[in-house]
């Protein structure tokens, strides 16, 4: 099991376009999976291990992102929501489902495409 840098920084940086450019999460989070444990090359479960540290990276960013966006677009409801600790409340509930939805379907597609790579190499040497 090796964590490799590269493919963890390329898939947090494509985690945050699709989740906010593309209405197609699932599809992203498919892509993206696969692509880390391709990346890594070094069976099932280092693409696994791999896929679901991006997973866990990704959802952590996207929602600070989230909670900045709202600070952002209207100042009062962010205060308004401070106050009555409603920002943290939703922080977290969204924290933790990306955090399930995220490791879940990229651990399983990192880990496909890890042990794809893994046999393909079999053959490509």
């Amino acid at each position: 099991m090796v964590l490799k840098l590269g493919p963890i920084i390329i898939g947090i940086a494509l985690i945050i376009l699709i989740k906010f450019i593309t209405s197609y999460e699932i599809i992203g989070l498919i892509g993206v999976g696969f692509l880390v444990g391709y990346m890594t090359g070094g069976g099932a479960m280092t693409g696994l291990i791999n896929s679901v540290i991006v997973g866990t990276m990704g959802s952590i960013f996207e929602t600070i992102i989230l909670i900045f966006m709202n600070s952002s677009v209207n100042p009062y409801s962010f205060i308004i929501n401070e106050l009555t600790s409603l920002t943290l409340m939703v922080a977290l509930t969204t924290l933790v489902y990306s955090l399930m939805y995220f490791c879940i379907v990229m651990g399983i597609a990192g880990a496909i495409g890890g042990a794809l790579n893994n046999s393909f190499s079999r053959y490509f040497q």
